[in-house]
């Protein structure tokens, strides 16, 4: 059993108060030790900052005052005079000034002095606005991702987003609120970036950050009658920090596979929130509108009520709010992912196109009903919830005519804060709800999911495409993997050489788990929309390292049923088991065809054409990209059924790859049209 720390909701106030609480984490730095000073006359980050006291001696004088932890007898003036490697968002005299009286006026603080004002004041001043980044350079400009693969040292995201002036040229903001006036300020031991605003991210839950934003008081509203408030407290399971693992260099059983486990293991939750005048629009201002409103346009079945016990996870309202909300912390850049698709290089390709397509992600929604939403990323760094897609199968370019329009998410909340403690909200244009559209039409189709998207946990603690690391995770940190053995080494590799053509890895994504020993797991599976015959394939980069693993699905996680013989990994489109013949030396649609239907009586498919790891060459194309059936059955929805994996080999260093699953159903593998090859 997990043990996580709760917080419940609190009036605004206290929020506002808890926002300087800050934790001065252990795993700060300790004393500065003085050898560890630079000697010679480069400009350290210190230096930097006390050569203009016209910007920053209001800055300078809270590094003074505030200790890197609570464990510490030097100073963060000390800490950024020494070695090492730091991003420094520096915030201006003025912006301190501002922030300061702020708090003094609104009377959370008893003095505008900053010799008097709270100790964890200063510390949330000095802490956010520093990334200690280790081995790894400091980020300069250039390299700025939303969210930064580093936490700052108040272990909070640093978020980006980018804007323009009115001359049309390109202005960054970090945190919405404070934008860089001056950037790339190259000091021995970092990067130092100038801001307007004091970082001040909020340490409300999502829920209470909802709750009281004024734009969003009706959904807060809904939050509090359905009991989800008080639901959504998680936010960091403190038993793992206790753990001798955590935050620590691993090489593996051979000494040679160094990866490095999480600091930490957090529990986070994303919502998707429509307005006050999103409801308005729809003639809903209260409770019984809403229910009227869901009983013509919500897709529950015959156990639901309307009645007034909101709580109740069978409730129309109930529902309503679950349906908005994943748990897992989704910012803006990792709620999709552009990485190897089609056309992601921007390179000429095969067919003479340039565009980058559409890329999506299926995120499980809370309750007890289990449902999916899709977010599908297009051009132009735009999100939609549950749009519909048809594409051009020469181009995969979608065929406006046919396609319909999904919920437009939108980055930020304007002038609100939209990032809590514990996760995200993001505003929507119009009502997301759970209707027959999306079951039997949205989801109707080839559902491929990156496994990191089935382990929110990974992607809450940023680990997601984090190059910083590949990274290890220990039996009890995923709650969508009830059971791991011991000698199951679980590592995730993100491709360090970078993203698209230039890795050349045989992935979706650009990324994979790499599981290695005598492994043996348990995964859950994401849900099926409804009640019918689905295919789970599973995606293979078959080369001599991998190892073989027999396959269990069922609903019982501690007791599932064998399905089919054991999987070799070892296997690639060269052998006659699989078949494998290039599309070109076929030649002919029908050969092409008739291929592929002889590749699935013997349990395999080729790779998608739809990413393209090695020089714009499509999964299709490469021998050793292919899919494996697993599972052809009858599946139900609502129902959690699990897979479980488990090594035939007595060797622990051969390799499980674990990059993909398709869930498809049989109105894709097997109905009137044949499934594209995307």
């Amino acid at each position: 059993m997990k043990s996580f720390n709760k917080m419940h909701s609190r009036p605004l106030l206290i929020l506002l108060l808890l926002s300087y609480f800050v934790i001065s984490f252990n795993s700060c730095k300790e004393d500065i030790d003085d050898s560890a000073l630079y000697t010679f006359t480069g400009e350290m980050m210190i230096d930097h900052l006390e050569n203009h006291p016209d910007s920053f001696s209001c800055y300078v004088q809270l590094l003074k005052r505030v200790h890197p932890s609570n464990k510490s007898t030097s100073t963060m003036h000390e800490l950024l005079s020494a070695r090492g490697n730091y991003t420094c968002f520096a915030p201006l005299n003025e912006a301190i000034t501002y922030h300061v009286d702020s708090l003094y006026k609104a009377g959370i603080e008893k003095s505008n002095d900053l010799d008097e004002i709270s100790d964890s004041l200063a510390e949330a001043i000095v802490f956010n606005s520093i990334i200690e980044n280790g081995n790894n350079s400091a980020y300069q400009s250039t390299s700025f991702q939303d969210p930064m693969p580093t936490n700052n040292m108040n272990d909070r995201p640093i978020r980006v987003t980018y804007g323009n002036d009115e001359q049309g040229n390109t202005e960054i903001y970090i945190n919405i609120n404070s934008k860089v006036v001056e950037k790339d300020i190259e000091v021995e031991n970092g990067y130092i970036h100038v801001i307007d605003n004091v970082i001040s991210p909020s340490n409300a839950t999502v829920a209470d950050l909802i709750i009281s934003t004024d734009n969003t008081e009706f959904f807060g509203e809904l939050l509090k009658a359905t009991g989800w408030d008080k639901k959504m407290t998680d936010y960091r399971d403190y038993s793992y920090d206790d753990k001798d693992e955590a935050g620590t260099t691993y090489y593996g059983s051979s000494g040679s596979w160094e990866g490095k486990y999480p600091d930490h293991r957090y529990l986070k939750y994303t919502a998707f929130v429509e307005t006050d005048s999103v409801f308005e629009a729809n003639g809903i201002t209260n409770l019984e509108s809403l229910k009227q409103w869901l009983k013509v346009h919500a897709y529950y079945d015959s156990n639901t009520s309307y009645g007034d016990d909101y709580e109740s996870e069978d409730n129309a309202v109930n529902q309503f709010v679950a349906y908005h909300i994943t748990k897992v912390g989704l910012s803006w850049s990792n709620m999709v992912m552009w990485s190897n698709e089609k056309g992601y290089s921007n390179a000429n390709l095969n067919d003479g196109s340039t565009f980058q397509v559409n890329v999506w992600e299926y995120w499980e929604t809370i309750g007890k009903h289990r449902r999916s939403i899709k977010v599908t990323g297009l051009r132009g760094n735009r999100r939609q919830i549950n749009r519909y897609s048809v594409y051009n199968q020469t181009t995969y370019r979608e065929i406006a005519a046919q396609c319909e329009d999904g919920i437009e998410v939108q980055q930020t909340n304007g002038q609100y804060d939209n990032e809590s403690l514990n996760g995200y909200y993001f505003p929507i244009k119009d009502m997301l709800v759970w209707n027959d559209r999306v079951p039997n039409k949205i989801l109707n189709e080839r559902m491929r999911y990156d496994i990191c998207a089935l382990l929110p946990e990974m992607i809450s603690a940023g680990c997601r495409l984090n190059r910083n690391a590949s990274w290890y995770f220990t039996s009890d940190y995923f709650e969508n993997i009830p059971s791991m053995s011991d000698q199951t080494e679980f590592e995730y590799l993100s491709n360090t050489a970078g993203s698209g053509s230039s890795g050349s890895w045989l992935n979706y994504q650009s990324d994979e788990f790499n599981i290695r020993g005598v492994y043996d797991f348990v995964m859950k599976l994401p849900p099926v929309p409804y009640t019918g015959t689905y295919e789970l394939r599973y995606g293979v980069n078959a080369n001599g390292n991998r190892g073989m693993a027999q396959i269990y699905i069922g609903t019982n996680p501690n007791n599932l049923p064998a399905v089919g013989i054991p999987l070799d990994l070892r296997i690639g489109g060269g052998n006659a088991l699989v078949g494998w013949v290039s599309d070109a030396d076929l030649g002919s649609e029908d050969a092409i065809n008739d291929l592929d239907k002889t590749m699935r009586l013997n349990g395999y498919m080729k790779g998608p054409k739809y990413f393209c790891p090695a020089a714009n060459v499509p999964g299709r194309d490469c021998q050793n990209c292919l899919r494996r059936i697993i599972f052809n059955g009858r599946l139900e929805a609502g129902e959690t059924y699990y897979v479980r994996f488990k090594s035939v080999l007595s060797s622990t260093q051969t390799e499980f790859f674990f990059d993909y699953l398709e869930l498809v159903p049989k109105t894709i593998f097997n109905g009137d049209v044949a499934e594209d090859k995307w």
